[in-house]
């Protein structure tokens, strides 16, 4: 079994070789099961990271949230805490902590009142397990949330077992092609 450091070099390097056309056509599989979800149609509030080219492209996720008149909040590192805060289509941006585009502005949105966090991840289980990028904002975020959680996993990220431990929080729902 590799480190988590280990294998985390190893899902990224196999995320930035996984391009093309049937990338594409995954993510367009995985976003649209994702629109089919109780949680997804229930939720008014939903939190989404601004993804990196590596990761799963949200912009698609965003877009249809706003048609669905949802309210989007993505994540803001202020004093190392993740904060959410809201965004419109009017919304500028910056390149904030870890390099990672977040609103030039925003109030901390209650996490009370986020029905629905999108959780970025390197890989996932089938059970819910999440290998993160190393940081821990989202497992400290998710150790007080309450509200339902779902990653959407491209066929590099889904893995047999990760090695998990005490303070990783686990996903309710991983959508799979």
């Amino acid at each position: 079994m590799h480190t988590k450091q280990e294998l985390r070099q190893l899902q990224k390097q196999k995320l930035q070789a996984y391009q093309g056309p049937d990338r594409l056509a995954e993510e367009t599989t995985l976003q649209k099961k994702l629109f089919a979800t109780a949680q997804w149609h229930k939720a008014n509030v939903i939190a989404v990271v601004l993804s990196t080219p590596m990761e799963l492209n949200t912009q698609p996720i965003i877009a249809q949230a706003w048609t669905d008149d949802k309210q989007v909040v993505v994540p803001k590192i202020v004093a190392k805490q993740m904060q959410f805060v809201a965004i419109t289509p009017q919304t500028g941006f910056v390149a904030g902590a870890l390099n990672i585009q977040e609103p030039e502005v925003g109030t901390p949105y209650p996490p009370a009142d986020i029905d629905l966090v999108i959780v970025p991840g390197l890989a996932y289980t089938k059970q819910g397990g999440r290998l993160g990028f190393g940081a821990g904002y989202y497992d400290r975020f998710l150790s007080t949330y309450s509200g339902h959680t779902v990653a959407l996993a491209l066929t590099p990220q889904l893995l047999e077992s990760l090695p998990l431990e005490p303070h990783d929080q686990i996903i309710d729902q991983v959508i799979t092609v």
